[in-house]
């Protein structure tokens, strides 16, 4: 101290301090609050990535059902397309005209031209093609008969539809029950998949065999 005060009064400059110490690390505060922000964005994060699976698997499995329906109804009307015409009666080969059934011949081969029916034999060369839902059933079937059927059996179609409707149109786009009438047909498919949403698909097949 002496040294000092000595200093300062003859005019020489006091001894240097001895540098601070700098501070390393964190506080524990500090730790604590960046640990439950940390915590906060991952629980965000996580929020947001699980709710982002879950939309991308129902938009996923409504465009599988969807694309289902419009499948179905494709191969529907592509057999819907070879119904018989029969020049004599100046109708098509129709008969079974509900709601939710439809039966019609197809030729097989070359054309007799009367119409045999639900069950053809093969005096007219043809098969009987049967669509129908039944009654308090979710499945779709496609159906063959006849002796030229090879097999004549039934397929299920889908087993997941809710609804299934037929309608018979006449030239103008009207509701007709009369198969020389018939011109279009409409097929309406609501699907309800096990894990997903309903999807409702509805295409018009024109008839082209007259």
């Amino acid at each position: 101290m002496d040294l000092i005060i000595a200093r300062v009064a003859t005019g020489l400059p006091s001894a240097p301090r001895p540098p601070r110490r700098l501070q390393h690390g964190f506080t524990l505060v500090e730790v604590v609050i960046s640990a439950g922000l940390i915590g906060f964005l991952a629980l965000t994060a996580t929020f947001f990535w699980v709710d982002s699976f879950d939309l991308v698997r129902t938009v996923n499995n409504d465009s599988a059902a969807v694309a289902d329906g419009r499948a179905l109804l494709e191969r529907l009307a592509r057999e819907i397309r070879e119904v018989k015409f029969n020049p004599a009666s100046g109708g098509y080969c129709v008969s079974t005209m509900s709601a939710t059934q439809m039966v019609f011949n197809k030729t097989v081969g070359s054309l007799a031209a009367a119409c045999s029916g639900a069950n053809p034999s093969d005096a007219n060369n043809d098969i009987a093609v049967n669509i129908q839902m039944p009654v308090n059933s979710t499945s779709l079937n496609l159906g063959y008969a006849g002796t030229l059927a090879a097999p004549a059996a039934t397929r299920v179609l889908t087993s997941y539809a809710s609804s299934f409707a037929i309608r018979y149109l006449d030239v103008d786009y009207s509701v007709t029950t009369s198969a020389v009438a018939l011109r279009f047909v409409e097929l309406s498919l609501t699907l309800q998949p096990p894990s997903g949403q309903a999807t409702q698909t509805r295409t018009v097949v024109a008839l082209r065999n007259d």
